[in-house]
């Protein structure tokens, strides 16, 4: 059964999800697999619209902060201008309190977004090694490249990986780091990895025809090999320039896209005084700077990972307008308002358990203070007459420390005599 193991799945926090994503990832291969349609480009796409539509609810309530996050700016801002000169405690302060009161009045907190982001950072994360690494977790794909490992001969295993042992004799572990490595997937801690100058082609080439056939069509996305990097692919001659730079070149213009999108529908909702936000010049070169880190990282990763970071921009693009249209009908009052009320309960809710809490310290007090009132109520003498009792029940008890000495006691007071 080591051989059904999967390849190298990432671990840590972002295993869990990895794995639920990984599962996804197979079910839509068994779908397109029954289809006949073998092909890991077309199930990175859907895969991408799944996991952002299963995301859908937690970007509307982002959304709603950043809209609300909009009217309350010029507010916030206006009260920062106030206190800019006064540095000491007491009007930073107040400058909180201020503020404090004004996230009340609107019914959030600085940290209103914190909670989605903080859910889906970890799943982002996972979504991308779960598309980095493929085999690891689409178990059909790993079996193809099980059955390249075991179709090398000796020699074979030494050209490639630079090993003395045949496949069989693989530990589970070993096996992995091979699929890692003839994937693309390399980990900076394997000690395996394919040999200076080797591609997986070469090893497709002396492989079983139907099993490498199987492996170039699952890779292939329109002429393009989604194992490789596009700057891999045409500094090898596989492919021109022109399509080498067709996924960069879209994965940038639809995360610009997306960018000037989300930077029209915040000053929609009542930001564009964006003259007096500290953090404008920042946000400005952050949106430019996006896209092109997009393009650049585009060009160096499998084009599996561009095809991926293409299809969700694509996708969020598409979320926004959505999310716009009903937002827009939906007045920031009524949302103010219904902000309120939540806030409104939880704190109702979180009072009511403090409540309980109290109840319960208050009276396991009361009883403390009855217990120490009524030992407070008996005389001098009673105490004493307590105290002796307890020490005769101690001394007679067989076996215990004071009844030993008391018998030391005794046996001194006899020689005595």
């Amino acid at each position: 059964m080591e051989n059904f193991i999967l390849a190298t799945q990432t671990g840590g926090i972002l295993g869990p999800f990895a794995w639920i994503l990984g599962k996804i990832l197979e079910f839509i291969y068994d779908g397109f697999a029954a289809l006949g349609i073998y092909n890991i480009g077309f199930c990175i796409i859907l895969f991408t619209i799944v996991v952002r539509m299963l995301m859908l609810p937690m970007t509307i309530k982002q959304q709603k902060f950043t809209k609300l996050n909009a009217a309350m700016n010029p507010e916030i801002q206006a009260i920062q201008k106030k206190y800019k000169d006064k540095k000491n405690q007491q009007s930073q302060l107040e400058m909180q309190e201020e503020i404090k009161s004004v996230y009340d009045k609107y019914g959030t907190s600085p940290t209103g977004s914190c909670l989605q982001l903080i859910i889906q950072m970890p799943i982002l994360f996972a979504l991308y090694r779960v598309i980095m690494n493929v085999p690891a977790y689409v178990k059909p794909v790993k079996e193809l490249y099980l059955n390249v490992l075991y179709g090398l001969d000796l020699s074979q295993m030494k050209e490639f990986f630079g090993l003395n042992k045949l496949a069989k004799n693989l530990s589970t572990a070993d096996l992995n780091s091979c699929i890692d490595a003839m994937s693309g997937y390399t980990r900076g801690n394997s000690s395996i990895k394919l040999q200076s100058g080797i591609k997986l082609q070469d090893i497709l080439n002396v492989s079983d025809k139907a099993v490498a056939s199987k492996i170039e069509q699952f890779n292939n996305f329109f002429g393009l090999n989604l194992s490789m990097s596009p700057s891999t692919m045409f500094n090898a001659g596989m492919v021109t320039i022109v399509v080498a730079l067709i996924i960069p070149i879209l994965a940038g213009l639809f995360q610009l896209l997306s960018v000037q999108l989300t930077t029209k529908i915040n000053s929609a909702a009542g930001s564009a005084n964006m003259a007096d936000n500290p953090m404008a010049g920042s946000m400005k070169a952050m949106n430019i700077m996006m896209p092109l880190m997009s393009v650049y990282m585009c060009w160096i990763l499998s084009a599996g990972i561009g095809l991926y970071w293409m299809a969700g921009s694509l996708v969020m693009i598409l979320q926004q307008i959505f999310i716009n249209l009903v937002l827009k009908n939906e007045d920031i009052d009524e949302i103010i308002e219904k902000n309120k009320d939540k806030a409104a309960a939880k704190a109702a809710k979180r009072k009511e358990k403090e409540g309980i809490y109290r109840e319960k310290v208050l009276e396991a007090s009361k009883v403390n203070a009855k217990n120490i009132s009524s030992n407070s109520g008996m005389s001098a003498a009673e105490k004493e007459e307590k105290i002796r009792k307890a020490k005769e029940a101690m001394s007679k008890k067989e076996g215990s420390l004071a009844s030993k000495v008391n018998m030391v006691s005794e046996f001194n007071k006899r020689n005595e005599k």
